[in-house]
């Protein structure tokens, strides 16, 4: 009998919902607190849940009493000790090495070399590995932790005062360099599945440093039948062909598209993609990523993807925080504004911590990835134009 123990992340997810024939047999360990739990199995809120080995723990005394069928997770960040407890317990799914493979990017790119090309790279164990690599392959590069995601923690050094600078920052044990790669980036979100296969191709509006420098951050929807999104499946399908992947999985690739014409893998991970990309592909197309994919992982039945094309397709721009109280517009006042939300958990003088750090976010609609664009940057500078000065609280 099916018994699935869960660690989710997603502080939105209605398991009951989403697993309305086992509900009473799903046991969820939740980084937030969960709107609706009634009918589960097991539910409890665990305070820093990605740091505490708790959920584990209970986990492995659980399956004692009532062995699990299938133990998963929504979370970039669970899906190494997720493995691990499956791999222990002797439960189906992605295994330990699968999963490090799809969070350490100096394993990723070692991995897809063997299919796609991939920018340089190199793993940093003392700052002698940083300047041997800028010795020979120049500026600029990146540097980033080999396990984070949304942009976070990455210096870009485009010259050697930069280099200077960065020497007198502490050194972390956990960082990689790869060379910096100029043009276009692209993002495929997939769930793949035996008998079941989504794939959506989106480009980037801004690259997705450019949050550091003050651009705000967002993708524009590509049409299934664009011939640059088939090259982009196609290019999704040798990645993969490198990697130790479960049954039934999600994947987040990004892909830059050189000057040159190349595509060249940047990362990928084994998760549905982040920040709007669940919202746009429900508008577009229908498809919940994160119920497919989770329910796939436990093998219960969903409905198929469409295999016509899409009547319209979106994008999203999300407006950065200021570093200053500002008081937010309302909803741009355009017919093909499809949804326009204002964070409540962030202050309005918050800094840009990672690519998904912002204030309010928007979602419009339109024929094409051209259309998309254009109304895009229409709504952005909308915004952008209304952003005014919050006023001061009286004395």
């Amino acid at each position: 009998m099916t018994n699935i123990a869960v660690i989710n992340y997603g502080p939105r997810l209605d398991y009951p919902a989403m697993f309305p024939e086992v509900a009473d047999r799903l046991h969820v360990f939740s980084h937030h607190e969960l709107a609706n739990t009634q009918g589960l199995g097991g539910y409890e809120h665990v305070t820093d849940c990605e740091a505490v080995p708790y959920p584990e723990l209970m986990i492995r005394r659980m399956a004692r009493q009532r062995p699990f069928t299938h133990i998963i997770t929504d979370n970039e960040y669970d899906l190494e000790r997720v493995a691990r407890i499956r791999e222990d317990l002797g439960v189906p799914g992605q295994s330990a090495a699968g999963a490090l493979s799809f969070r350490d990017k100096v394993v990723m790119k070692r991995v897809a070399r063997r299919t796609v090309p991939t920018a340089r790279f190199a793993r940093l164990v003392t700052f002698t590995d940083l300047t041997d690599f800028t010795a020979v392959h120049g500026f600029p590069v990146a540097v980033k932790p080999v396990k984070q995601g949304g942009a976070r923690d990455i210096t870009v050094l485009r010259g050697d005062d930069e280099l200077v600078a960065f020497s007198r920052r502490p050194w972390r044990e956990d960082l990689m360099v790869e060379e910096f790669v100029q043009g276009p980036m692209y993002h495929v979100d997939a769930v793949l599945a035996p008998g079941y296969r989504f794939v959506a191709s989106s480009r980037y509006l801004r690259s997705c440093l450019g949050v550091f420098s003050g651009l705000n951050n967002g993708s524009v929807q590509l049409l299934p039948d664009d011939p640059f999104a088939r090259r982009l499946e196609d290019f999704l399908d040798r990645v993969l062909e490198a990697f130790d992947t479960p049954e039934a999985g999600a994947y987040h690739l990004e892909v830059f598209h050189t000057p040159d014409d190349r595509l060249l893998m940047c990362e990928i991970a084994a998760r549905v993609g982040g920040d709007r990309i669940p919202a746009l592909t429900r508008a577009t197309y229908g498809v919940d990523l994160h119920t497919v994919s989770l329910r796939l992982s436990c093998g219960l039945p969903c409905e198929p993807p469409p295999t016509g094309p899409p009547a319209e397709v979106h994008g999203s721009v999300s407006v950065l925080p200021q570093g200053r109280p500002v008081r937010l517009p309302g909803r741009p006042p355009f017919p093909w504004v499809r949804h326009y939300e204002v964070n409540e958990r962030i202050p309005p003088d918050a800094v840009t911590l990672h690519s998904a750090s912002h204030l309010c976010f928007v979602i419009v609609s339109g024929v094409d990835a051209v259309e998309v664009e254009q109304r895009l940057l229409r709504a952005e500078s909308w915004l952008m134009e209304r952003m005014d000065p919050a006023p001061r609280p009286l004395p």
